[in-house]
């Protein structure tokens, strides 16, 4: 049997990955905390980056409380997909979004019964606006 195989990594570059735990470990010591509850200014911007980081670390924590089969982490792979494509342009930075995103997939692996990750040009493919 292959071992688990990730190709996700936090700066969207492709990285192959054997032991996932390993991988998100390193990813978490080399990367700054991101602070969901900090205080925002009264600028239509940083207010939806607030609203998005609470919706997105509520998605992790969700995704935290379940057991997931083969096709629900290849769904939540394709919801990630989806929005990181539409959200960027409404956070202040995008290496904020692209990191709570990181952490849903990875979490999402981690609780996955039978990790079968979906091939990234299939990803695209399926979050390609119609």
């Amino acid at each position: 049997m292959l071992p688990n195989i990730s190709t996700w990594s936090l700066n969207s570059l492709p990285v192959l990955c054997v032991d996932t735990t390993a991988c998100s470990l390193l990813n978490k010591l080399f990367n700054d905390q991101v602070e969901i509850f900090g205080n925002i200014q009264f600028t239509k911007l940083s207010i939806l980056t607030g609203i998005i980081k609470i919706g997105l670390k509520a998605f992790l924590e969700s995704v935290r409380l379940r057991t997931f089969g083969k096709y629900g982490l290849q769904q939540v792979q394709v919801d990630v997909c989806y929005l990181r494509e539409y959200l960027w342009r409404f956070v202040e930075e995008e290496r904020l979004l692209n990191f709570l995103l990181e952490e849903v997939i990875t979490s999402t692996v981690d609780r996955c019964i039978d990790p079968v990750l979906m091939e990234p040009s299939v990803i695209m493919l399926l979050c390609e606006p119609s």
